[in-house]
């Protein structure tokens, strides 16, 4: 287990029914506190918590990387929002919880979405108590896609372009999407960029694109789920962000206005990572 400024980090290896699989958890608080578990968004990792978990005393705070990202296995598979969701099972059944309260950003939005379709069939193994989510395409129809998922999509340039992001190209995209344009440093854009790449990381980047399609694809399984837990949740928004900000915030209000809603002014897609504190104190709010 190594520590650093966001908790402990150690290795888990996690049965399910397709593979065992091993995921780097970051974990922050006693371990009889309310568990709160935080879920990233794609490309980066739960280094995306690092600037907030700071700012959220008396949980139990559990980050996973989930599998094809950080420093998580990332086997040559065709990655799945079911078997993420299998594993998320796995890790807190090994953790011994039966109940937890969720943080969700962009990918993991419909990780989240998974796991409520699942309890609606009465088929997840644990009680979700609140959920909070931050931008993400939780309405596939609106999600905005960049120019470079596009290509990182296409069969055969895809995995060429992938090889050459550098921390450079990442820390451009990165800012591209954010309320300012210098949200995120060359030293931030460099260490989530290692985490990237390790264990050839890079080259997954396409294999882990096919969510965008699965949104679509399921979106008739995933949208209700989430719109019939309207009164457990929140949404922690950063309206300028221009993937999932303001048009996708003014549909979730019409859809879910049941939910418990804090839209940060001049914030875009990493409310976490632009404005932790102002994140903080509404994520806070939320899980109460």
């Amino acid at each position: 287990m190594s520590e650093d400024h966001s908790g402990s980090r150690r290795r888990l290896s996690l049965e399910t029914p397709q593979a065992r699989y091993s995921l780097s958890v970051t974990e922050r608080g006693a371990i009889d506190a309310p568990a709160v578990l935080f879920l990233h968004g794609f490309p980066t990792s739960s280094l995306d918590w690092t600037r907030v978990l700071p700012h959220l005393d008396g949980i139990r705070a559990i980050a996973p990387d989930l599998l094809g990202f950080g420093r998580s296995d990332k086997p040559r598979i065709r990655y799945s929002f079911p078997l993420q969701a299998d594993l998320i099972t796995a890790l807190l059944e090994q953790l011994g919880i039966d109940r937890v309260r969720l943080v969700a950003h962009d990918y993991a939005d419909t990780l989240v979405q998974e796991l409520l379709a699942r309890e609606a069939q009465g088929t997840l193994g644990f009680r979700i108590d609140r959920i909070v989510y931050l931008n993400g395409g939780v309405y596939a129809r609106l999600h905005r896609q960049r120019r470079i998922q596009r290509i990182l999509r296409t069969p055969v340039l895809g995995p060429l372009i992938a090889r050459r992001m550098t921390s450079a190209s990442l820390r451009n995209s990165l800012n591209a999407i954010a309320g300012s344009r210098d949200a995120w440093s060359a030293e931030d854009a460099g260490e989530h960029w290692r985490a990237i790449a390790s264990a050839d990381g890079l080259a997954r980047l396409p294999r882990l694109l096919h969510y965008v399609a699965d949104r679509r694809r399921y979106a008739a399984r995933w949208e209700p789920a989430m719109e019939a837990a309207a009164r457990r949740s929140a949404f922690v928004w950063g309206p300028a962000d221009p993937v999932s900000g303001a048009a996708m915030l003014a549909e979730i209000r019409r859809n879910i206005p049941d939910a418990e809603f804090h839209a940060l002014d001049g914030v875009g897609h990493y409310p976490h990572w632009e404005d932790p504190e102002r994140a903080a104190t509404a994520i806070r709010q939320a899980l109460r």
